[in-house]
């Protein structure tokens, strides 16, 4: 079930990224059987995901093992719920997978425990990699992750409620917050009861990062927040804005949206014209809508596009333990995961758009409609990108479920903007470790 928790759940300028890219040449043609070692090894291979992803990544598992007869790779796919606490044990028991698919918000706890490897010692090629991405997944000069899938923000539009409402979909290069928020009350008086021109969830931790971008801030740095209470503040009180202008549905509409399947989702139902999501997710945010949707950038706060700060995330990553006995070999299988165009055409986009842009520019015709759309938009924003940020600090994971909580007292008139925000901030800057 995808609830909104769930779904809220070029190498960069540094010398071991640069050397990454160098490692070795890119292997983005046919494969072609290999006898390069004979040497039996076997690998074990942990990810969390669903069944479409357990068969894709199962197939280029079998792929590549019969690329290489002496390699045998066992696939050990998980669930989110419970694959932190099993990784965990894994580790602790010396027993860690090979070959960990990792989340942006443990790679710098993982990386300063020294559980995962420093991949640009090892040969996998990056060079093909979009702008920035290497950077996602380095903490103090070594790439410990690899981004496996590239999504960004995004406002998911569903014209035919636009239609119905007699309102023009808007121009999303030039648009401000609160030119949005207007839009959106005016879909929702126009609509007519119990039809919204947005979904509440947009005031989520994901847009709070774009919004502390647009302000010179960051959500996170190396070691902490990279922004102040004043700052959360101003996004609350936007939010407070959104509800009184009835742009979005009320605090109790929001609170049961939030824990319901996508599917069932105000969204899904056409009650909303317009939901925030990742640009990954718009095949299935279009699948429950039942109708062709167009996908937007964010708002900024100026109205001029470059503004909007939006930025390349890396879905998953993919990392090597810093005890595997057999890194190289890990390190090769990752070589053709990354980059051989075989295995792109068998993974598509589920893990979000391939990060090597050869592969996705191979692939891009074989992509359902809603996933070229996600293509196109990902081409879109390309020059308009923020930096990327940085993996967050060990005990980050909180913040999310810590924001939603505040986010909710908010909507509901239990708390100011401002008494949230500084409440938010101190309760959350505790779960930080140094």
């Amino acid at each position: 079930m995808t609830t909104r928790r769930t779904f809220l759940a070029g190498a960069a300028a540094t010398a071991s990224v640069a050397a990454l890219g160098a490692c070795s040449s890119s292997n983005t043609g046919s494969a072609t059987p290999t006898a390069d070692d004979t040497s039996p090894v076997t690998l074990r291979f942990a990810w969390w995901g669903n069944d479409v992803r357990n068969k894709n990544t199962a197939q280029v598992i079998a792929d590549y093992m019969k690329l290489h007869p002496n390699v045998t790779i066992t696939g050990e796919p998980g669930v989110w719920a419970s694959y932190w606490d099993k990784l965990s044990t894994q580790v602790a028991g010396n027993n860690a997978p090979d070959i960990i698919q990792m989340d942006e918000q443990y790679i710098r706890d993982y990386t300063k425990k020294g559980i995962l490897a420093d991949l640009s010692k090892l040969s996998i090629d990056t060079s093909k990699f979009a702008k920035g991405l290497v950077a996602t997944g380095t903490v103090t000069g070594k790439v410990t992750a690899l981004c496996a899938g590239i999504n960004a923000l995004s406002i998911v539009a569903n014209p035919a409620l636009f239609t119905k409402a007699g309102v023009d979909l808007p121009d999303d290069k030039s648009w401000t917050w609160d030119s949005m928020m207007q839009l959106s009350a005016d879909l929702t008086s126009k609509l007519g009861s119990g039809h919204y021109g947005m979904s509440g969830a947009l005031f989520g931790d994901s847009v709070a990062r774009a919004w502390m971008f647009q302000k010179g801030k960051s959500l996170f740095t190396d070691t902490g927040f990279g922004w102040q209470p004043a700052d959360m503040q101003s996004f609350l009180e936007l939010m407070v804005k959104y509800q009184a202008a009835k742009a979005i549905p009320s605090a109790a509409e929001n609170a049961q949206d939030f824990s319901t399947a996508l599917a069932q989702q105000m969204f899904g139902v056409g009650k909303v014209a317009m939901v925030l999501t990742w640009s990954n997710q718009i095949a299935a945010q279009q699948a429950a809508v039942g109708t062709d949707c167009k996908i937007l950038r964010l708002p900024s706060q100026t109205g001029v596009t470059k503004d909007s700060d939006l930025w390349y995330k890396s879905g998953q990553f993919q990392s090597i333990s810093a005890k595997s006995k057999n890194q190289a070999a890990a390190a090769k299988f990752l070589d053709y995961y990354f980059n051989n165009l075989d295995a792109g055409k068998v993974m598509l986009a589920e893990r979000g758009l391939p990060p090597n842009t050869d592969v996705l520019a191979s692939i891009k015709s074989s992509l359902g409609n809603a996933d070229q759309k996600a293509a196109t938009y990902m081409s879109d924003i390309a020059g308009e990108l923020h930096d990327p940020p940085v993996p967050p600090p060990p005990g980050a994971s909180t913040f999310q479920a810590i924001m939603e909580r505040y986010v909710e007292n908010v909507q509901f008139g239990k708390m100011t903007p401002a008494d949230a925000a500084q409440k938010m901030y101190d309760e959350a800057k505790a779960q930080l470790k140094s």
